[in-house]
């Protein structure tokens, strides 16, 4: 029976000398009388040294490389926000009007609503002050030319307005079981975390601090019996429950209750381009169709997440605005409504103009 080519001489001989030529150049392989073992060995030991020698030279040309990489970046960056400069200005200015709305709100209800526990107000308050955060995040998104990734932070706007209108519009009982819902969420998070720290190694919860938080949730199961049950730990609404009178409510069953449906399918689009479900394969906002790849900016794309990012931006205003009715509140919500109109008209106006031979796709 012949030698299969894992023994057989030959090829062994000339695994050594390959062996000791990468010695003489510094590179240790580790023997073995297996040839196959003995070739896995050498391959291992080269690869190893050539990708410290290339991960050297890219230190050494790393500067060359980033100089050249950021100044086509500031360029692309400059002649976006050259083409949508109108647009980008009107909702920066919106921007602007909802910080100042929540500066002032927070001067002069903040303490009052403290006082009084008006629940209903903290939570509108907190929605907006974190979606004057979101906004910025979206515009700062399309000036650096990702379309898509802001119009995925398009979907927390649209959700933070879908939550203030219903928890203005079921009152102070569902503000409450929102708030209070947090120790559930909290318990239900640790959990996963102590699984977790199986697979890591970091440090878990103690078991007392594990019992203080099922305490915690065991004292609202009692307060509120159904939904909030153990069953509920796994959900995420389980505090609208009562106020729809759905033991098991998503945020779709939210969003119908105040009317917002008709964005939950641009809502649900958003997130085509941010999961690894296989529509993500070729939509892209920042792409006119499958033939360009994209693997860096684009300067299209944008009229989709500026325009549902100012009228979700407006709604959150209108949320806050109208829980203290006023005069000169209304009027701000007027002039906001009018100011969301020209934003929407001018992405449009961009949107059309732009020729697809003047694309730019990194």
């Amino acid at each position: 029976m012949s030698e299969s080519p894992a023994n057989d001489d030959e090829t062994r001989q000339k695994l050594l000398e390959i062996s000791d030529a990468l010695k003489k150049e510094g590179i240790e392989v580790e023997i073995s009388d297996n040839n196959q073992t003995m070739l896995n060995n050498i391959t291992r030991s080269f690869c190893s040294k050539a990708g410290e020698d290339l991960f050297k030279n890219s230190i050494t040309d790393l500067s060359h490389k980033l100089d050249e990489y950021h100044s086509q970046l500031y360029g692309f960056e400059e002649r976006v926000c050259y083409r949508w400069s109108l647009p980008f200005l009107l909702f920066e200015y919106l921007i602007i009007q909802s910080q100042e709305i929540n500066e002032e709100f927070h001067k002069e209800f903040g303490k009052i609503a403290t006082e009084e526990r008006d629940l209903v107000f903290g939570i509108l308050f907190r929605l907006h002050e974190k979606a004057c955060i979101v906004a910025k995040e979206v515009i700062a998104l399309m000036k650096s030319g990702y379309s898509d990734g802001a119009n995925a932070r398009c979907r927390t706007l649209y959700e933070f307005a879908v939550i203030s209108f219903f928890i203005a519009k079921h009152g102070n009982d569902v503000a409450e079981r929102y708030i209070n819902y947090q120790d559930i969420e909290e318990y239900r998070a640790a959990k996963e975390y102590q699984e977790y720290c199986k697979i890591t190694g970091d440090i878990p919860f103690s078991n007392e601090e594990m019992e203080k938080m099922s305490k915690k949730c065991e004292t609202l199961i009692e307060r509120y019996k159904k939904p909030f049950t153990k069953k509920t730990f796994n959900k995420s609404y389980g505090w609208a429950a009562k106020a729809l009178n759905n033991p098991n409510p998503k945020f779709s069953d939210l969003a119908r209750n105040v009317d917002f449906s008709r964005l939950l399918f641009p809502y649900s689009m958003a997130s085509w381009a941010i999961h690894a479900n296989a529509k993500c394969l070729m939509f892209k906002l920042a792409s006119p169709d499958e033939r360009y790849i994209l693997t860096g900016e684009s300067n299209i794309g944008m009229a989709e997440p500026g325009q549902r990012a100012a009228i979700s931006l407006l709604q959150i205003n209108f949320a806050l605005l109208n829980s203290k009715i006023s005069i000169k509140n209304l009027t701000r919500i007027r002039s906001m409504l009018l100011l969301v109109n020209e934003i929407n008209k001018a992405f449009s106006e961009v949107h059309d103009s732009i020729n697809l031979d003047e694309v730019r796709i990194s």
